[in-house]
């Protein structure tokens, strides 16, 4: 940058001789005529002109340059922020490289594998009662004596994961991976809320192609494929039961891509899952048969999507469909079904707004009327007894705010109503500790920072209310303080 100013200042001063040369000659006494005498006041203007012209040349290279010193230093200071974020990801590499040169992850056969997952801790605050103070589906009724709140510590949304990358099948590259966590509940121990029992989370089998992929597991429903984003709900999907249609269902299903021009995809699914109703289990350690599972057919889903765009600036649309039908005993079947909306838009480069809404019946498998399918005007097991489905509408929306590519906010709203059709009356769930409700909704703000490529930190506040189905309501707050660390 010198070296072109003193360029240019010698281009000038140059320019500046040449003109100012000839005039000064002319202008000698010894060699003055009476021609040029009379011309004197003409070369003195046309002297002072160019003066003028070469002083509004140097004041604008002046300028120019201050500009140019101006874009160099903010090209400087980006360099420098992307130097810093080169060397902490080759900090990273270079750790992982040490750490695989001292133990290799070995597995049976000659394919790769990785581990991966995320340790978490949380400190949370509840004002109210809610059904789970480390992760609330549903604001609940206070116990009597219950001071109305809480102050307690929590690891077990921690999770570990295992990845293996098998061989490649004709056009199709073969993987797995599953994903354990402690949220199984806990031990009958003194010591057994900190020693929570381990829980199989999710399990999938690929097959991937260029434009097709085959998919086997247990999965969020592939046919509802968006969640709010959340650190401090990682055991399940945040604002589960409250508009977000959600379970880890066992499933298979296939995916079609059809690459269009401009980033722009279009996908079709269709598959089969295990048709869930939100039913507990019968037995500590004896799978039986739940009513989807008695009618003796899968429940079948489809989804299709249009998806353009890269990173933070995708935009997407989609819909889902999803079929099951129920054998609740004594000739009793209920076809239970849904229809979904899903989508993705970016407002700004810093702005985003994404969610989903369904309609459907009998989805308390899914989430709905939260994890209530159907209900019975009398004893379920009296074969007299006539079964009414929930007939549920809801979904959830959220606006991501994220300035840089380290911090984001996230504001989400969501709401599911469940109430049966053609019965006025108090109604009984199919047993007395399944939960239900006519309404639950929940709203959520969070700030997440990265800290690290790998080092998060997290606050949350999520507000509940319920509303069951006799009438009855309650309001809840939960706030969570959270790190953590993915490996």
């Amino acid at each position: 940058m010198s070296a072109w100013r003193r360029h240019a200042s010698g281009a000038l001063l140059l320019a500046a001789f040449s003109v100012l040369s000839p005039v000064a000659l002319r202008a000698q006494p010894q060699q003055a005529s009476p021609a040029t005498t009379a011309d004197a006041p003409a070369s003195v203007d046309r002297l002072v002109a160019e003066v003028r012209r070469l002083q509004q040349a140097i004041d604008t290279l002046q300028t120019q340059l201050t500009e140019s010193r101006r874009e160099s230093a903010a090209v400087q200071q980006s360099l420098q922020e992307l130097r810093e974020q080169l060397e902490e990801e080759q900090s990273l590499l270079a750790a992982q490289a040490s750490t695989l040169e001292q133990s290799k992850v070995e597995s049976g056969s000659k394919y790769r594998a990785r581990i991966f997952g995320m340790a978490l801790m949380q400190l949370v605050s509840t004002r109210g009662a809610v059904d789970n103070i480390d992760l609330p589906i549903l604001a609940v009724e206070a116990e009597p004596g219950d001071p109305g709140g809480n102050v307690s510590a929590a690891v077990r949304q921690s999770y570990i994961g295992l990845a293996v990358f098998g061989p490649k099948v004709g056009r199709f590259a073969t993987s797995g991976d599953m994903r354990v966590d402690f949220f199984g509940g806990f031990l009958d121990a003194n010591d057994g809320l900190s020693g929570p029992n381990v829980r199989l989370r999710t399990m999938q089998i690929a097959a991937e192609g260029d434009r097709t992929s085959i998919r086997a597991g247990q999965e969020t429903p592939f046919f509802s494929p968006l969640s709010p984003s959340s650190l401090a709900s990682t055991a399940y999907p945040s604002l589960a039961s409250a508009g977000n249609i959600w379970a880890w269902t066992p499933q298979v299903y296939i995916e079609h891509r059809f690459p269009r021009p401009g980033n722009t995809t279009w996908a079709v699914r269709a598959g089969v899952l295990d048709s869930l109703t939100g039913e507990l289990p019968r037995s500590e350690y004896t799978r039986l048969a739940t009513s989807g599972e008695r009618s003796r057919m899968p429940a079948y889903a489809g989804h299709a999507g249009w998806r353009r765009g890269t990173d933070d600036r995708v935009t997407s649309l989609g819909g889902g469909a999803y079929y099951a039908r129920h054998n609740w005993a004594y000739g009793r079947t209920v076809n239970a079904w849904a229809a979904t909306a899903d989508w993705e838009l970016p407002l700004s480069r810093v702005v985003r707004l994404s969610g989903e809404l369904y309609k459907g019946a009998a989805i308390g498998g899914l989430g709905g009327g939260a994890h209530s399918s159907v209900l019975f005007d009398g004893l379920p097991s009296d074969p007299a007894s006539t079964v009414f489905p929930l007939h549920s509408t809801g979904g959830w929306a959220q606006m991501k705010l994220k300035p840089t590519p380290r911090v984001e906010f996230n504001l989400a709203y969501g709401v599911d109503r469940s109430r049966p059709h053609g019965f006025e009356g108090l109604l009984q769930p199919p047993s007395d500790e399944a939960p239900s409700a006519s309404r639950n909704a929940g709203a959520i703000a969070n700030w997440i920072y990265q800290l690290r490529s790998n080092l998060f930190l997290t606050v949350e506040y999520h507000r509940l209310w319920s509303t069951r189905l006799d009438g009855r309501s309650w309001l809840a707050d939960h706030v969570s303080l959270g790190g953590a660390i993915a490996f």
